[in-house]
């Protein structure tokens, strides 16, 4: 798992839009100027020389949350991580955690349907072959 999920999220917005920081800024609802997301796409949280990106307060999650199209829960995680080093309990990449927090809203229907889809593209794990039985050679001969 990465220790910056807050920067990996924000970098993927940021290729998406192609590096479009203001609309990141119009996105997030106005919760982060584009300079602001600037500085955190190219430096993280903490920057080389050991000046500090501000952490987002607890009014802007809402917004970050729509514009990273994640939980408010999962932003105040990738917060904590970025930040103040505090890692998750869960040992899953940024993306598995915005897909787990989308599986928690569906029926079981549709949770059957996704569980279908990931099955079939899912890369197969190769299993390793069997030994091969070794068949010793008799000198018995046949009539």
């Amino acid at each position: 798992m990465s220790t910056t999920p807050f920067q990996d999220a924000a970098r993927d917005v940021a290729r998406r839009t192609g590096d479009d920081y203001v609309r990141m800024q119009v996105d997030c609802e106005g919760a982060r100027s584009h300079a602001w997301w600037r500085n955190l796409v190219r430096h993280g949280a903490w920057e080389p020389a050991g000046s500090r990106v501000g952490p987002p307060t607890p009014e802007a999650i809402p917004g970050i949350a729509a514009l990273f199209s994640t939980t408010e829960d999962q932003v105040a995680r990738m917060i904590a991580a970025d930040w103040y080093g505090v890692q998750s309990e869960a040992q899953a990449s940024a993306q598995a955690q915005k897909i787990a927090a989308v599986l928690g809203t569906l029926d079981q229907d549709d949770l059957d349907l996704v569980d279908d889809l990931v099955g079939r593209l899912a890369k197969p794990v190769k299993k390793p072959l069997p030994k091969k039985k070794v068949l010793k050679r008799s000198n018995a001969r046949v009539a």
